[in-house]
């Protein structure tokens, strides 16, 4: 059996489908897998409708009410709570319906012939307090079962100079490691001294018609779509004009906890990861600030534009690059038309770009599970 650990506790749509897409992947291949429940308090209490921010303090987790959060929480409580239960229920029927392992020491590595680390930013040390035990495979109940890091992501192009040592301890004894972003995988490399492949997200190992068997197609139709991770007030109004000027209804698309800053402003409700493509998939465009509303335009090829607004978008931009796309990013004083961008875009070249990168992550998991 192979475990899978990664951020499938997150109510994130992003999180959750690839999460799903790596255990379907290797589901196809004849694999009997499993994603391992682990959910600890202290990552899982942003996601509350009263949540909280963790921080260590002394090696212990320490929790600091997020009040702002709170009070717009429950203003929106109706929609929260839609938009949670269908994460809850995507959750239950495609990743798990295990009760959750709450506790490091808790875990256990024994029943699996591989663990997959990964993806998502599960080496991430701002989120995860640090290089977290579970993720980099410091558990006591670790037993002989082989170790490997699918697309796994520091979040930046390094990280701190603080973990480094601990890293080449724990992940340096890896079977095989594999990093999402390009920039990481070399400064992976170059830690280790050992080989490191740069994979692509489990997301993209799937096609559109794998997509669409699990998608939920919204009533609407003929809208441009607009995905924000994280929202920002001068992106949604650049977005707001842009439907406009098209005729088009805007639909928006985000965390119900994350609005709060932004004035006259309501998302689509109750949209879980199977709603979320589907909201994809029936788009006229789509514009995006986040790494995987730029993945399913890509999958779906669908005109969008990508926004990168910070040192977070260098996951985009990355992607965009290795597809030969990177005249979809987007800067909100462009005065290019976007009309122009989405004509020239050569969706064959794109589709071959494509399978050549999966081909090459395909290669790893089927050499190292």
């Amino acid at each position: 059996m192979i475990g899978i650990l990664t951020f499938h506790w997150a109510d994130n749509h992003g999180a959750m489908l690839q999460t799903y897409a790596l255990k379907h992947y290797l589901e196809k291949r004849g694999e009997q897998v499993r994603v391992i429940p682990y959910a600890p308090y202290w990552l899982t209490c942003t996601y509350w409708l009263c949540p909280f921010k963790a921080e260590l303090e002394d090696h212990v987790p320490r929790y600091q009410l997020l009040r702002e959060s709170v009070r717009w929480n429950l203003r929106v409580a109706g929609r929260f709570e839609r938009r949670r239960l269908r994460m809850r229920a995507f959750r239950r029927r495609y990743l798990t319906s295990e009760a959750p392992i709450r506790k490091t020491e808790d875990l256990s590595f024994l029943p699996f012939k591989s663990v997959v680390i990964g993806s998502d930013q599960v080496w991430n040390p701002k989120i995860t307090l640090g290089l977290a035990d579970a993720y980099t495979g410091n558990i006591p109940q670790r037993g002989n079962c082989r170790l490997i890091s699918y697309a796994a992501s520091f979040g930046e192009d390094a990280l701190p100079e603080a973990d480094r040592e601990e890293f080449i301890r724990r992940v340096g004894g890896f079977h095989a490691v594999s990093v999402r972003e390009e920039a990481g995988a070399a400064f992976a490399r170059q830690l280790l001294g050992r080989e490191v492949c740069h994979a692509l997200d489990p997301t993209l190992l799937l096609d559109r018609t794998e997509w669409e068997k699990i998608g939920k197609v919204p009533p609407e139709k003929d809208y441009v779509l607009l995905y924000m991770m994280p929202c920002r007030e001068h992106l949604l109004r650049w977005a707001q004009a842009f439907a406009a000027r098209l005729g088009k209804k805007l639909i928006a698309l985000a965390n119900p906890g994350s609005t709060h800053r932004l004035r006259n402003f309501e998302p689509a409700s109750g949209v879980g990861p199977a709603e979320f493509i589907g909201y994809v998939q029936n788009a006229y465009c789509v514009l995006t600030s986040s790494f995987h509303g730029t993945v399913f335009s890509i999958l779906y090829e669908k005109p969008f534009l990508t926004y990168c607004q910070d040192v977070l978008g260098n996951r985009q931009r990355n992607l965009l690059e290795r597809l030969g796309l990177l005249s979809h990013l987007w800067e909100l004083d462009k005065d290019t038309d976007p009309a122009e961008v989405w004509k020239n875009t050569d969706w064959e070249q794109v589709r071959s770009r494509l399978s050549s990168e999966r081909e090459r992550s395909e290669r790893f998991l089927a050499e190292n599970i």
